[in-house]
């Protein structure tokens, strides 16, 4: 049987490396009138997001730990500002004057639009992506809709004080640490549109923040979950699923190539967009570890990470992270683990689900005794002599090889592409 060609070569774990600190642009949220495509104007209160000059790392965005003003009064928040675009800047924030390209951006905005659901920190909001008119000074509504998750800085602090695995400071810097990674391989600075067609990964419009909230806006991607569209299909046929798994492949490849491990992929964490699917929430993410790694200078460098895998570490982090149906047996067990590894376990269940319809497990623990038994080479016989499930032989194969409990014995991204079920035939479920 082949075993992991991708697994590290020693077992040394190591913590991850941290990220650098994101930089947010502040902005503030106003009442303004809105003029959409048909020209009729709109009057939205505290609803058109508005850049302004200021800029300031994370922690001080969200006054965490600065001068001890971590309880400030929220009362001045720019949240409950009026109209005027012009606020003064806090004092721990920086002011430059505007070169064109940024005096451009400020004549921007985004319209918070519709509630979609909510999230761990706050909402998702469906928005518009606003330019000002220069002839009469009036916010005009564009064809780009845009997500845009608020979070509280309230929830973000209580989510700290508790040690929650998601951490938007990090989903910022990995969302970062993508986009100067692709800017450096393409030599030039990518629009969120064009990286997320080369990346299969959401990708940034703006991160922005105010007293209240912290803001980070997406293109918004119309098919919406995947869990959603499975629960509705009630399962994918195998080139269906085929062609699904393909983009979530790209996706993943995406992140091993800048040296990063997701954490928490799962259909509810990879959404639609006509033909293509996008990889979101990256709050688990984590930097993998390299016993050669030589310190931040790395995120710098236009570097294929993929080309330091002698190099790769195991990641020593024993906090359980991501959905408990997805979570691999390591991270369950609280044990090192491969970051490739973890994500393409991830990538199985997911496969898995595609193509039953229905979850392979609750966890993966050795009490459930469907973990137990198909994660130890049971699979092909349970889906046949037990269960009637009906698949063909390659795509029981590629399922049983993607879901051994023994990380050195699933197969590595590469090797999923080169299993002979992927050479089937494709078709677009979307």
């Amino acid at each position: 049987m082949d075993r992991n060609d991708d697994y590290p070569q020693h077992n040394m774990p190591l913590e991850p490396p941290a990220f650098p600190e994101p930089i947010l642009d502040s902005c503030v949220r106003i009442n303004s009138t809105v003029r959409d495509r048909n020209g009729t104007t709109q009057f939205y209160q505290n609803a058109v997001l508005v850049k302004t000059r200021s800029t300031a790392p994370f922690n001080r965005a969200g006054r965490f730990n600065i001068n001890n003003e971590s309880d400030h009064d929220d009362s001045s928040s720019s949240s409950s500002s009026s109209s005027s675009s012009n606020s003064s800047s806090d004092s721990s924030m920086e002011e430059n004057e505007d070169t064109p390209e940024q005096s451009q951006e400020k004549d921007s905005a985004y319209l918070i639009f519709e509630n979609v659901h909510n999230a761990i920190y706050g909402r998702v909001y469906r928005g518009k992506v606003l330019l000002k008119c220069p002839i009469d000074n009036v916010w005009q509504m564009t064809t780009d809709e845009c997500a845009i998750k608020a979070m509280t800085w309230e929830g973000i602090r209580r989510g700290r004080e508790l040690n929650q695995a998601e951490n938007p400071q990090d989903e910022i810097a990995a969302m970062q640490h993508l986009m100067q990674h692709l800017d450096g391989a393409r030599g030039r600075h990518l629009s969120a549109h064009d990286a997320m067609r080369e990346t299969n990964v959401i990708m940034p419009l703006d991160f922005l923040f105010d007293d209240r909230n912290l803001y980070t806006i997406t293109p918004y991607c119309t098919g919406g979950e995947m869990f959603a569209v499975l629960m509705e299909r009630q399962s994918f046929s195998e080139p269906e699923s085929r062609y699904l798994l393909r983009s979530i492949l790209d996706g993943l490849e995406s992140f091993q190539r800048v040296g990063l491990c997701h954490r928490d992929i799962s259909l509810e964490n990879i959404l639609v967009d006509h033909e293509r699917t996008f990889i979101i929430d990256m709050g688990m993410c984590l930097r993998i570890p390299f016993d050669d790694d030589g310190g931040d200078a790395d995120m710098q460098r236009n570097v294929d990470y993929r080309e330091r895998s002698a190099h790769r570490c195991l990641i020593q982090r024993p906090q359980r992270a991501g959905k408990l149906s997805y979570m691999s047996p390591e991270v369950y067990s609280e044990r090192p683990f491969d970051g490739h590894a973890v994500d393409m376990w991830a990538v199985g269940v997911c496969l898995y689900m595609m193509l039953t319809g229905t979850g392979p497990w609750t966890r993966a623990a050795t009490h459930d005794d469907k973990f137990r038994l198909m994660s130890t080479g049971c699979l092909v016989e349970l889906f046949t002599n037990y269960w009637g499930i009906t698949l063909s032989g390659d795509a029981m194969d590629l399922l049983q090889r993607m879901l051994f409990k023994d990380p050195q014995d699933r197969l590595s991204l590469q090797q999923v592409r080169d299993h002979p079920w992927m050479d089937g035939p494709m078709i677009n479920p979307m």
